[in-house]
């Protein structure tokens, strides 16, 4: 694995990636923790982003009043979206404690209002307040560009965290000009992919290039109250030297979401408890929710305690990519000197010879079919 290449215990930190955070719930009932929104986009319609397409999910887990590094995941619970006009859509179990809604057609309307029904296996139901989509009418979504920059961070170098000045890039997009009338509430959100190339086969190999992914990576999300328009947002960092992410090509789905001023308190509030806290990803514990919940007669349990927050968004979205190219200064590929460093006995790492063990995400040679080349 790279992983015993020492080179990239730098982005360990700069790159993105979150450990898993470590939290007390001091209660002595255990508490739901549920992430969820829907939005007027359908499956089908984000294939046009372009991507992948995104269902809409649910997602349970739940703890109690001990110390833990994850929440444990909520199964077998019955998931509902209601509407006003008596239309009911199931959210179906996939992955554990991961409920989708799989109706490719299936959007939020204006003029109805939804809520989110969860019957757990011990009768406790919970139910989020109803919501709507916002009234304001955003603009159409920005264009995205890069300026150069360098930021002090902190890196691991001989055992020891050093502060020192990495250059980067700092994403940015173009907020248009405001002519709804009213406060737009902004969110973005981050998917990354990249290309990686083992360095150490030939070209030819079909375990030469893959596509990865990481789902810590760019993990962070922004936030702005726009009154007026007509000014660039910055969105987020990444490292420019010795960062193999951008070796040979990077991508980044923008999604924009416009949300109501509740769900949008929700994720400044989250915002600010994990501010300044890079390796910390800190459960919504404590944070206003629209969420309530009641027990049967048969459960003697009583009323539990619930935290996060169900919301219905508008949203749109944007392929962005990056080459290293676009940069006004040259960055070198690394890998293959790496790669052939003596680190000890035995072959090199084997992601050297095979991209898809490459250790910092999960790599495919299926090629995206929105992948533009």
């Amino acid at each position: 694995m790279l992983k015993k290449l020492g080179f990239y215990s730098l982005f360990l930190l700069i790159g993105g990636c979150l450990e898993p955070y470590e939290f007390i719930a001091h209660d002595n009932k255990p508490s739901l923790v549920v992430e969820a929104y829907i939005s007027d986009k359908s499956f089908d319609e984000t294939l046009l982003y372009p991507s992948d397409g995104r269902y809409f999910t649910v997602k349970l887990s739940e703890t109690g009043d001990v110390t833990n590094t994850r929440a444990i995941p909520v199964t077998g619970a019955v998931v509902e979206l209601w509407s006003n006009d008596n239309e009911v859509w199931p959210y179906t179990e996939g992955v554990t404690g991961i409920y989708s809604l799989l109706d490719a057609e299936f959007k939020a309307q204006r003029g109805i209002q939804y809520k989110l029904r969860i019957l757990l296996t011990d009768e406790t139901v919970y139910e989020s307040e109803w919501v709507s989509l916002p009234q304001v009418d955003a603009p159409p979504i920005g264009e995205v560009g890069f300026t150069e920059t360098e930021r002090q961070t902190y890196i691991m170098e001989s055992s020891e965290w050093v502060l020192k000045s990495i250059k980067g890039v700092s994403a940015n997009i173009q907020i248009p000009k405001n002519i709804s009338g009213g406060t737009i509430h902004y969110r973005w959100t981050y998917a990354p992919m990249w290309i990686y190339v083992a360095p150490l086969i030939s070209r030819n190999s079909p375990v030469y290039k893959c596509w990865a992914t990481d789902a810590f990576h760019l993990k962070s999300y922004g936030l702005q109250i726009d009154k007026s328009g007509r000014y660039v947002k910055d969105l987020f960092f990444f490292p420019t030297i010795r960062n193999e992410r951008i070796f040979e090509k990077f991508s980044v789905l923008i999604t924009q979401q416009v949300m109501n001023e509740p769900y949008y308190s929700f994720w400044k509030e989250m915002k600010d408890r994990n501010e300044g806290s890079a390796l910390v990803d800190i459960p919504p514990y404590n944070l206003k929710t629209n969420f309530s919940s009641s027990s049967s007669s048969s459960s003697p349990s009583g009323e539990k305690n619930v935290s996060g927050f169900f919301g219905v968004v508008t949203e749109q979205a944007k392929q962005w990519y990056f080459k290293k190219e676009e940069l006004s200064y040259g960055v070198e590929n690394t890998l293959k000197a790496d790669c052939l460093v003596n680190y000890g006995p035995g072959s090199p790492a084997e992601e050297c010879t095979d991209c898809r063990a490459y250790s910092f995400g999960i790599a495919t040679t299926r090629k995206p079919a929105w992948w533009q080349d």
